[in-house]
């Protein structure tokens, strides 16, 4: 059985800890962060401020922010367990001197006080050679029926797409919300519409499904459009208006 660390007390690393709590094909032996006291009640697994040399671990799972990876890198650089970093844009060398280093990048968003399925998100994972992708994808496997083993810069354009998909899709649903707050409107009345643009999205390419004022350049409809939008809203609309007319018209 595996004996896995985990490092970090964020939104992330709190899911992990929850899912390794209730993993019975894995031994969640030492869990690791800065906040005196966990972020959520461990049962099963000790905790502490300090990662502990002297409990016997194969794995260890760096869940923290970019910008810290190195720093922690540091302080584990004579650890004999794999050491692998959560991050998306961060590189595998973030975790050098380490020896034994990956990635362990599960693609999905995380909220502490929102369920995550583990087994229907994708895990992607890296390492340094072919015995350490071997243990990541086993620990992978317990978690999510969705494994992949890709590449440093299919992570980073992976992260990017997941940025356009998640962050700013999540933006504009909140531009839209603002929208219709003002309009005294209750925002329920695009809630079809949206749900039946993503689930035409899963199925097929949705540059093919684009329509709307700015593909067919309805100059008219833009501009009775940006009466009704203040600064901010109306210089995003310019702006996604422009890519969306020159990726249909170039």
């Amino acid at each position: 059985m595996m004996r896995i660390a985990l490092i970090g007390t964020g939104n992330l690393a709190t899911h992990l800890a929850t899912a390794f709590e209730t993993c019975n094909a894995v031994q969640f032996v030492q869990w690791i962060g800065r906040l005196h006291t966990p972020p959520i009640k461990a049962h099963r697994v000790p905790y502490f401020t300090h990662y502990q040399n002297d409990i016997a671990t194969d794995i260890c799972i760096v869940s923290v922010s970019d910008d810290a990876i190195p720093h922690v890198a540091e302080q584990l650089k004579n650890v004999n367990a794999l050491v692998a970093h959560t991050a998306g844009a961060a590189t595998m060398d973030a975790l050098k001197p380490i020896n034994r280093r990956g990635v362990f990048y599960p693609l999905q968003t995380f909220k502490k006080d929102v369920s995550t399925d583990w087994s229907t998100t994708p895990i992607c994972v890296e390492a340094t050679n072919p015995s350490n992708v071997k243990l990541l994808k086993n620990v992978a496997m317990q978690l999510s029926e969705h494994v992949h083993l890709i590449t440093e810069r299919q992570r980073l354009q992976l992260h990017a797409a997941a940025v356009f998909s998640n962050n700013f899709c999540n933006h504009l649903l909140g531009v839209s919300q603002q929208i219709t707050e003002k309009a005294a409107l209750p925002f329920s009345l695009l809630q079809p519409l949206i749900r039946k643009t993503f689930e035409q999205s899963f199925s097929n390419q949705a540059v093919n499904l684009q329509t709307g004022p700015a593909k067919r350049n309805d100059q008219r409809t833009m501009k009775k459009h940006l009466t009704v939008l203040d600064d901010s809203e109306a210089e995003l609309y310019r702006i996604l208006s422009q890519s969306i007319f020159n990726t249909h018209n170039t």
